[in-house]
């Protein structure tokens, strides 16, 4: 078997954009500040897993990647960082040890056979993000609070399992008009 044996990918993402405010959102949908907060930053979270752009800063990332063979990497937030550093881990020691990768534009290039952790450099917020995107993070805000379970009618809900796949959240996503306002943000 070729390619990535192992992928564990860990971010830490900045605060979500002033714009949306979650305050006009509790408002229109009649929830709680809290909760439409907390909403808000679920939003910014699925639009940029569904777009592949990253809307908010990012304070730390790591990724531990090992792979069979010698490959090139592509970096999984964009826009990229300037700077990520890579370590080796290094069975006789039991601990990462300094490595060199190649890293440009995105792309890591790394040996196989062993166990890498790639650590980005802190990226700032993008300077402006694009008008349909903010309203798109407002739409899918004010509609899961109003769709929530508890202002349904039903009478029994079923657990399903929460993933962020673009597949999984296609139907949110078209059902609150954000998929449309985001056709032209997505990376391919």
């Amino acid at each position: 078997m070729h390619g990535i044996t192992f992928l564990q990918v860990d971010f830490s993402p900045g605060p979500v954009p002033a714009v949306p405010a979650a305050s006009d959102i509790a408002l229109e949908a009649g929830a709680s500040l809290d909760l439409a907060t907390a909403f808000l930053g679920a939003s910014w979270e699925m639009i940029e897993n569904f777009t592949g752009r990253c809307y908010r800063a990012t304070a730390a990332g790591t990724v531990l990647v090992e792979a069979s063979e010698p490959m090139t990497y592509v970096w999984p937030r964009f826009p990229y960082p300037a700077i990520v550093t890579a370590e080796r881990w290094d069975e006789g020691s039991q601990t990462f040890q300094p490595d060199t990768c190649r890293y440009m534009h995105g792309r890591c290039t790394f040996g196989g056979g062993t166990l890498y952790r790639l650590t980005q450099a802190p990226t700032p917020a993008p300077v402006s993000i694009p008008e349909c995107v903010r309203r798109a993070a407002a739409n899918l805000t004010l509609y899961q609070l109003i769709h929530q379970p508890q202002r349904r009618e039903f009478r029994s809900q079923t657990m399903a399992d929460v993933t962020l796949t673009r597949e999984a959240v296609q139907g949110l996503f078209y059902g609150s008009g954000a998929g449309a306002l985001l056709a032209s943000e997505v990376r391919r």
